[in-house]
């Protein structure tokens, strides 16, 4: 349904939760989003009255409103958790269908090419972990495969390295990812479905095609939680975060709203760098602020440079050089270029922050400046903050 379709008083409803640091409670909301016009308001549902008017939000359009994401309202990161009437989950929830893709190993170090063929098919990543599956992990995720004479061969690779899982939300997003990934076989894809991933980048046989993606929709919500668990009692797979010769980037989010993430990741292995570790995350200000704090009064505009961290997710990696003599922080910090991305423009036009940011805030990624910080940055994205 196009914005044309909808009159002044349209809306689509959803329940959202914030988290309160000042007052340390998790506050519970109603938004109401009006596609005719682009604006919102809020309502509290504890307190029983309108917490914000009818106002129009910058940075907030009609795709970002869907369960599971998270928005920034006025500063507030707001979490959407639910549909709050039946005729938005009707409308959302068939537009916004989620589904769970893994990478498997073998696929894993062309993860930028992988990501721009998945936007390019018009889905939105919303959540993204590189992990490692130990025996235990992997014979609980392919619970359902046991019986299978192919399952020890299955075992064998998922554990073989990383593997990368993410959450797509999109139109018919189950259906359309099984299409987008070919037939299991990839000889039988690059027969005929020569453009689906399996054909590009899956080796021999099903067992190494190179990914994975939930067969029904129970599936994907056992799957999702499997990589990206909801509650506290439950801790995700483990990072493959090295912490030795490696140094921090942060993609951040006007590049990934952009579609530029995976362009950006591209762009880094194709020169002398690996990713090693990568997460997906939302930071909220209490959270972006502490990782900043060393360069309070040290920047000219530091509330700008805040900003630049929370107009959406950012993507945290891990970098190595691909060969063990290449010094990661130094090397990886002269490729990023000068932090202003305009006079990157004009000196180092090569650089990372020269082709894809837009200036000295919004310049596409943070890397670690100091030696010494980079394992405190790489241990704060993935050992400290839980989503």
């Amino acid at each position: 349904m196009a914005k044309r379709e909808f009159d002044f008083k349209d809306k689509l409803s959803f329940h959202a939760e914030w988290f309160d640091f000042n007052s340390y409670y998790q506050k519970k909301f109603v938004i109401n989003y009006y596609p005719s016009d682009n604006t919102l308001d809020i309502f509290d549902r504890e307190l029983n009255r309108m917490y914000l008017k009818r106002s129009k939000m910058e940075g907030v359009e009609m795709k970002d409103m869907f369960v599971g994401n998270t928005v920034r309202i006025y500063g507030r990161q707001i979490k959407i958790t639910d549909y709050a009437d039946c005729r938005t989950l009707r409308y959302v929830g068939k537009s916004k269908e989620r589904t769970l893709a893994i990478l498997k190993p073998g696929a894993v170090d062309k993860l930028g090419e992988i990501i721009t063929h998945i936007q390019h098919r018009q889905f939105q990543i919303t959540k993204l972990s590189m992990c490692l599956l130990n025996r235990k992990e992997a014979l609980d995720f392919y619970e359902s495969s046991k019986g299978d004479p192919s399952l020890p061969f299955i075992l064998e690779n998922i554990v073989s390295g990383p593997v990368v899982a993410l959450e797509l939300v999109g139109e018919n997003a189950l259906e359309r990812w099984k299409e987008t990934m070919g037939p299991a076989e990839p000889v039988e894809a690059r027969k005929v479905a020569p453009d689906s991933l399996r054909a590009l980048y899956g080796l021999e046989s099903s067992v190494t095609n190179g990914f994975h993606g939930s067969e029904t929709h129970q599936d994907v919500a056992r799957e999702s939680s499997f990589f990206f668990p909801q509650a506290s009692t439950r801790t995700p797979p483990e990072s493959p975060v090295q912490l030795k010769n490696t140094t921090c980037c942060i993609i951040k989010p006007h590049a990934i709203r952009d579609g530029n993430l995976g362009h950006v990741i591209t762009y880094i292995t194709d020169s002398h760098f690996k990713v090693s570790a990568a997460k997906m995350t939302y930071l909220s200000n209490a959270n972006a602020d502490e990782f900043l704090e060393v360069y309070k009064g040290v920047v000219s505009d530091y509330n700008a440079l805040l900003l630049s961290f929370l107009d959406g997710p950012c993507v945290a990696l891990e970098i190595a050089g691909k060969h063990d003599d290449v010094n990661a922080h130094e090397e990886f910090r002269k490729f990023v270029g000068p932090s202003d991305s305009d006079i990157a423009r004009q000196i180092r036009p090569d650089t990372l922050r020269a082709r894809f940011g837009c200036d000295k805030y919004k310049n596409a990624a943070h890397c670690t400046d100091l030696p010494e910080d980079t394992v405190l940055e790489l241990e704060y994205f993935f050992k400290v903050l839980r989503d």
